[in-house]
């Protein structure tokens, strides 16, 4: 089965932004020597935050919007990119998250994956990134949730609805008051794995979007917003779960990592421990690894695998524009070496001291990333990787105190070679 089989041909025109485009393109070829051993900016594109799907539903119905963008929105935002997988085209697959934030006021949102091309030489082109075309929206049409669904039961018995809002009909898509979709991978059949944050739960979908089996549950972990709670005491508060999932070179192996300390490890003193479990042919493997953060108050962002031993890790604080200040990305090492339960780690980039000498970002040099969630990171090469960041929609603070943040794109070239699965590059 093909990426994007059946996806509905949705396209967008996506305005440049005030800023001014990039002039050129860095490769690892023609780095300059004097940057040899510094993170260098290669590329960097913008999709400007008030992207909609054309002819979408309107949304943020439940928000209460901002003074530049008010609620409720014109239709779907194509926004909050979450997960991400690079296509041999130079376009990507990107997911986007629940919505706007929470369960309570995202139910008007359809999770979706859109494919998008980022523009990364501004000499030929325009400098912004395109969304081609919404590749799936999210469903359950052989009804393999066993619980009710917003679109199917959820809307109409809800005690109340905010005004304009009326129950759409039921088609078992999904929302993201059904589910907060966090991470994205692509199996070697062009199936959808994806980590989400409500149960949290490991979900796989065909590349149409259609769920293909019941949501997998994480033994022994559950958030408050888990559906099958029941009154029972929640290990791991919301928004905390699989924020980052990677596969294996082959396909076979997923590793979902969350993205907070679950109740047992913070009161065993690993309140700074994030868990790596084993996903093999759709079930939970016995045990875990952990990934031991630089702060306790720190968060994860994104997690993909190298190779079949080192992985890459985002790690951020809860900062934002003038207030960030660590934004970094770790090559880690999953074989537990002294088999002490932790991953290896080291820094490997720094996103708030990112070299621009030749001015590829109007951001400054050295160019910063420092929006409160980045979400996203790829391999595209042995010396080359792609980040993305969740801009929260609409929410501003990254860029500017008073207008939405965009989503941005960058690529960066590395001081060091990575020792890249093959399988694991865009193709």
């Amino acid at each position: 089965m093909t990426l994007g089989h059946r996806a509905a041909g949705l396209a967008a025109t996506i305005l440049a932004t005030a800023v001014a485009p990039a002039t050129a393109t860095v490769t690892p070829d023609n780095i300059r020597p004097d940057l040899a051993g510094r993170p260098t900016l290669a590329a960097w594109s913008v999709l400007q935050a008030t992207t909609y799907v054309p002819g979408s539903e309107p949304s943020g119905h439940w928000t209460s919007g901002t003074t530049s963008v008010p609620a409720p929105y014109p239709g779907q935002p194509v926004q909050g990119f979450s997960g991400t997988h690079a296509l041999g085209d130079g376009s990507f697959l990107v997911l986007s998250d629940n919505g706007f934030g929470s369960k309570a006021n995202s139910a008007d949102f359809l999770l979706s994956v859109h494919r998008i091309t980022p523009e990364t030489d501004a000499a030929d082109g325009d400098g912004v990134t395109s969304h081609d075309r919404t590749v799936a929206v999210l469903s359950d049409p052989d009804r393999l949730i066993p619980w009710t669904t917003w679109r199917d039961g959820g809307c109409e018995a809800a005690s109340s609805l905010p005004a304009g809002y009326t129950c759409p009909a039921p088609d078992r898509r999904l929302t993201g008051w059904d589910f907060d979709p966090e991470s994205l991978q692509v199996a070697p059949d062009g199936s959808f794995w994806i980590g989400e944050e409500l149960g949290p739960y490991v979900l796989h979908f065909d590349s149409s979007g259609r769920l293909l089996e019941a949501p997998v549950p994480t033994p022994g972990v559950r958030s408050p917003s888990n559906p099958t709670l029941a009154g029972a005491t929640p290990n791991l508060p919301d928004s905390k779960g699989f924020e980052g999932m990677s596969i294996s070179p082959g396909g076979a192996v997923l590793r979902p990592m969350l993205e907070g300390a679950t109740a047992e490890d913070k009161a065993a003193g690993m309140a700074d421990a994030l868990r790596i479990y084993t996903v093999r042919d759709g079930e939970f493997e016995d045990g875990f690894l952990r990934y031991r953060m630089e702060d306790p108050a720190h968060a994860l962002g994104d997690f993909i695998q190298v190779n079949r031993h080192e992985a890459l890790v985002i790690e951020r604080d809860n900062g934002q524009g003038a207030t960030a200040v660590f934004k970094r990305i770790y090559l880690v090492d999953l074989r537990d070496r002294d088999r002490d339960g932790w991953v290896g780690k080291r820094l490997l980039v720094d996103l708030m001291d990112v070299a621009n000498p030749d001015g590829l970002s109007p951001h400054g040099d050295p160019f910063t990333f420092p929006f409160f969630t980045i979400e996203d990171v790829e391999v595209l090469g042995a010396r080359t990787i792609a980040v993305m960041n969740d801009n929260n929609f609409p929410a501003s603070g990254g860029r500017s105190t008073t207008e939405p943040d965009h989503n941005e794109y960058v690529e960066i070239t590395l001081p060091e070679r990575l020792r890249v699965d093959r399988r694991l590059l865009p193709r």
